[in-house]
């Protein structure tokens, strides 16, 4: 009995045996690549998730390759740029294998770890290879070119790639630094360019300046001699209406009179329009105005006791009386 349920367990530990060794599972992450006899063809490519069969032991052999995203990164690598500066980059690679190239894959590294460890130096020649191109001012600021520069880079990975069933994703320069032996180097040369650039701004700014005030001045010199030119036609045209009052007025003593005693009224207003102490004998024009008395024969305008203006023939009419100089004056 004994030895009939040892020959028996016996039994299903060998169809156990053979049920594993003859399936296998692929995920969905996963591409399967099955060798038989260590020969592959397009037939060996199993993509399709769940559970497989294969010939068990010796036969067929399963390889599974996780078809998600890898990353590669590069050690800080010391590249000279296109104007002879040392820089010290780090870049990384992300990576997948690439759609209908599993069994090119599996042919030139046969594994996902494989494939890591060879394909770092390939990246090094590339991004070395692709930077160099640049100078150091196209790498860092804001007008880097640092995206061309990645994409460069990821094109050249293509093309050394391409037949290897391995697809190049994304590149990307995570670290740009300048050893410290050029540092001083492009400090001084990165404060030159700054200069050159702010005295171009400010020559252009000067000129622009100058230009605005050139354009200001004759504006204004077109203002100012259009002012004058409408100024002095009123001024003519004023002078010709005033003509004929005057002519008028030549024609009528009282209006003689009346233009006598207006000129007498502006006279005082701006003699007193200010703060201003002044000592002056009342009876004298236009002061007179101020102390008004009987109307005169002349008219009914009060006429000053006294002239500071002598007539043309040198002799003072009515109460008027020339007031002598003094000092020669």
């Amino acid at each position: 009995m004994n030895r009939a349920l040892a020959v028996g367990v016996g039994l299903l530990l060998v169809v156990l045996l053979l049920l594993f060794s003859t399936t296998y599972t692929v995920r969905f992450n996963e591409v399967a690549i099955k060798a038989t006899f260590g020969q592959t063809d397009e037939s060996s490519v199993v993509r399709e998730p769940g559970l497989h069969f294969q010939w068990p032991i010796f036969i067929d052999k399963v390889t599974k390759l996780d078809t998600r995203l890898q990353l590669v990164e590069s050690p800080h690598e010391e590249i000279t740029t296109a104007d002879g500066l040392q820089i010290v980059v780090r870049a990384y690679l992300l990576w997948r294998i690439r759609e209908q190239g599993e069994k090119e894959f599996f042919e030139n590294y046969g594994s996902i770890d494989e494939a890591t460890a060879r394909l770092p130096g390939q990246f090094r020649t590339a991004f070395s290879g692709a930077l160099s191109q640049y100078e150091f001012d196209d790498l860092v600021g804001r007008e880097s070119r640092l995206p061309a520069a990645e994409e460069a880079i990821r094109a050249a990975m293509t093309d050394a790639l391409l037949t290897e069933g391995v697809e190049p994703v994304s590149v990307g320069i995570s670290q740009v630094m300048l050893p410290a032996k050029t540092t001083r180097a492009v400090l001084q040369r990165m404060q030159a360019t700054r200069n050159v650039r702010a005295e171009a701004e400010r020559y252009k700014g000067n000129a622009e300046a100058e230009r605005i005030q050139s354009e200001a001045k004759t504006m204004a010199d077109k203002i100012r001699a259009f002012a004058t030119q409408r100024a002095e036609e009123i001024r003519a045209l004023g002078e010709v209406q005033a003509a004929k009052y005057l002519e008028q007025m030549s024609q009528d003593e009282e209006s003689e009179d009346l233009a006598i005693f207006l000129v007498w009224l502006n006279a005082l207003q701006r003699a007193l329009g200010r703060n201003t102490t002044v000592v002056l004998p009342a009876e004298i024009e236009p002061f007179h105005l101020l102390t008004p008395g009987e109307a005169s024969a002349r008219g009914p305008i009060p006429q000053p006791e006294r002239s500071v203006a002598a007539r043309d023939d040198g002799s003072s009419g009515g109460a008027e009386e020339q007031i002598p100089e003094e000092g020669g004056r």
